[in-house]
């Protein structure tokens, strides 16, 4: 019992410790306990305990994560082909029974292991998930890499002990103040504020539904106007985005010149308009207009597997409540039209129509064990329904701006 407690404090330590301190190339790797690991000689990894004259590549990964699959395909190539030199793990947050199902379909030389409490990746600090750190046999970190551009080249100049750049991406430390950024307080009616790059605030948006400003105000910090203008006039999927002259250099989050921080506070009058308001705010201030057109264009339709067999449950709720990620959707009180717009068209690579014809709301939860094609119409099978694709006529937000070609 003394000894399950002192392991307890010991893990509750290290994980305060994980929000305060960052790991950079050059730092000591941390004395942590990788594992466990399911398909290796060993069970868990502590890298400095473990004797090796090996490199070794932790991939932050998961099967959620639809680019990190070929990510690890490609990872596994190198690990076959330089298994004398270095040792890749494949590092996920994920259940060991997901981690396992993945190994039965993709058997590999990759050792795969499972940290649910994400603890590197919070040491490591990182933006994302699909990327590695490389320690050497002298337990240093000497790289934090973007996981495609781990290659045969980079591999060959870290066997050789070639200093190689860190290129991952880590995420920026959120201001601590509790000020607003855009100086709104319960009292102020209305408000509208636009301005440029803003340092220590990540990319993201968002709106309250509860409270004062709930379903009155819309806020992002350093995104791109595309994506306001999609959020807005509320497109589903980037295939119903259509880029005239050249707009398209406006997608661009690279170039902190072209991230915007904005936020729209309306009168509670005027909260069912937010969005149309919200439009008109883009068209004034921003050098890319919108406008919708309907045109013919291939969408994937929503129906049921068997005509008039619904298995999803009715939902008691009578608003939406949801989230999503790569392992599935989970929602209550959802209409078909809801689970076809918020989650299948995103991640899908055409819009999604519901064409089911059931008008009612559901609880609807899926199951994706592995985020591919496959995996995510798996789970729409397992729920009563299949994807069809065709044609129909759709919104289109074609983005232009008045100077021509800027």
């Amino acid at each position: 019992m003394k000894k399950f407690l002192i392991a307890a404090i010991l893990l509750t330590a290290i994980k305060a410790g994980a929000q305060n301190y960052i790991l950079k190339a050059g730092d000591k790797f941390p004395n942590i306990v990788i594992g466990p690991i399911i398909n290796a000689p060993i069970t868990e990894l502590n890298l400095n305990k473990y004797q090796s004259n090996k490199l070794f590549v932790i991939n932050l990964w998961g099967t959620w994560c639809s680019p990190c699959i070929p990510e690890m395909d490609s990872l596994a190539k190198l690990q076959s082909k330089f298994g004398q030199h270095i040792q890749v793990i494949g590092l996920s947050n994920e259940p060991i029974g997901r981690i396992k199902k993945y190994l039965a379909k993709k058997p590999s030389k990759i050792w795969l292991a499972t940290d649910t409490a994400s603890l590197l990746y919070q040491m490591l600090n990182l933006a994302y998930v699909g990327q590695c750190v490389v320690v050497n046999a002298k337990h240093e970190i000497v790289a934090i890499l973007k996981t495609d551009s781990v290659n045969t080249k980079i591999i060959n100049r870290l066997i050789k002990g070639e200093k190689v750049k860190s290129n991952g991406q880590v995420q920026n430390r959120l201001n601590s103040t509790d000020k607003d950024p855009f100086g709104v307080d319960s009292l102020l009616a209305s408000n509208f504020t636009i301005r440029s790059y803003m340092t220590d605030h990540r990319a993201m948006g968002k709106k309250p539904n509860s409270g004062v400003f709930g379903g009155r105000r819309i806020t992002y910090f350093n995104v791109g106007v595309l994506n306001m203008y999609q959020d807005a006039y509320k497109i589903v999927s980037s295939k119903q985005i259509v880029y005239e002259g050249s707009t398209k250099k406006y997608d661009n989050y690279e170039d902190k010149n072209l991230l915007y921080c904005f936020d729209l506070l309306v009168k509670p009058e005027q909260k069912d308009s937010l969005y149309i308001i919200m439009q008109q705010r883009l068209q004034q201030s921003m050098p890319v207009k919108a406008r919708i057109e309907l045109r013919n264009t291939d969408v994937y339709v929503l129906k049921l597997k068997e005509e008039g067999k619904v298995i999803l449950p009715s939902s008691k709720l009578t608003a939406l409540t949801y989230g999503f990620s790569g392992q599935g959707f989970d929602g209550k009180g959802a209409t078909l039209a809801d689970f076809s717009d918020l989650y299948l068209s995103n991640e899908f690579n055409l819009p999604v129509i519901d064409e089911t014809g059931l008008a009612g709301r559901y609880d609807i939860k899926t199951n994706v064990e592995m985020r591919t094609k496959e995996g995510l119409l798996k789970s729409i099978d397992d729920i009563g329904f299949r994807l069809e694709k065709t044609r129909r006529k759709i919104r289109i937000m074609v983005l232009y701006t008045n100077q021509g070609n800027l």
